[in-house]
């Protein structure tokens, strides 16, 4: 009996000692713990030993804390993270095992002798920089308000990232469509225009913006005796949000809405005979978008 208490008493401490926390993506909390204290063994861990896995907007972070010594790594894998974990947590638990004792030198010239250097764990590819993200990215959707009628609209996009904020600009262009009255007259009104906007994202894979736009209409008059071109300038504050159902190393996707409140209100007319269309007071557009990260 009293070799099995002691028995107890030595295990239960390397068991209570160590303690994780880890995304439930990730992988199982119990799994990892049971791995950790299998490899482990007979190591004894006198301080409390803890893991935490935590998500970052460019990724994962690692912290491995045993005693007074800490590590932390960085890397867009949670899994991969999971596995340094386990190498870093035997890297400062483990006692280094002591060298044999040379013999006394016999009197003569003194010896030099190269110590070890011990290897440092090798870190996961993709740590993270100091520096902001840059993301280039294309997309299509379909805009509603702006033109007589729902048009497709293309768009390029570039956004500058720290962490959770940012700035994006990109360029638009709305394929032209056309309205004519009972008469036959109307107009034909396409679009091209530029946006900046600033860049938040409160949880990972969600995004928002809030920014401005503005459009350069190009109009054809369409029915009357002496066709003629007009163009006008829109300008309208947006706001729009988000999700990327997909990312992978660098590529990303982007699905999302976006609202705009019209300021500046252009009208076409048609010369001696009546107005034939006026930009609505809200326009809205819904996009789907791809990318890659640097």
């Amino acid at each position: 009996m009293g070799v099995a208490v002691a028995c107890a008493l030595t295990a239960l401490p390397a068991s209570a000692a160590i303690s994780a926390q880890i995304p439930a993506e990730c992988g199982s909390l119990s799994e990892f713990e049971r791995e950790l204290e299998q490899r482990l063994g007979n190591v004894s861990a006198p301080e409390a030993t803890r893991v935490t896995l935590t998500s970052e907007a460019s990724g994962y972070r690692l912290v491995v804390e045993a005693g007074n010594q800490r590590r932390e790594l960085h890397d867009a894998s949670c899994q991969e993270l999971l596995r340094a974990a386990v190498v870093i947590a035997l890297a400062l638990l483990e006692p280094k095992k002591e060298e044999p004792m040379p013999p006394p030198p016999e009197p003569g010239p003194a010896l030099v002798t190269a110590l070890p250097v011990a290897a440092a764990p090798p870190a996961p590819s993709g740590s993270s920089h100091s520096g902001p993200e840059v993301a280039l990215g294309a997309g299509a959707g379909l805009h509603l308000g702006t033109l007589p009628k729902a048009t497709l609209l293309l768009q390029l996009d570039v956004q500058l990232k720290w962490t959770r904020l940012g700035v994006a600009a990109g360029f638009r262009y709305l394929l032209p469509t056309s309205s004519v009255d009972e008469t036959g007259r109307g107009v034909r009104l396409g679009a091209a225009g530029a946006y900046l906007a600033f860049v938040f994202e409160p949880w990972k894979r969600i995004q928002t913006r809030v920014g401005a736009v503005a459009y350069h209409l190009s109009a054809s008059g369409l029915g009357s005796l002496e066709p003629r071109d007009g163009t006008a300038w829109e300008l309208a504050p947006t706001l729009g949000a988000s999700f990327t159902p997909f990312e992978r190393g660098a590529f990303w996707t982007r699905v999302g809405l976006e609202g705009q409140l019209n300021l500046i209100r252009p009208s076409f007319e048609i010369v001696n005979y009546d107005e034939v269309f006026q930009v609505p007071i809200a326009s809205g557009s819904a996009l789907a978008a791809a990318g890659v990260v640097f």
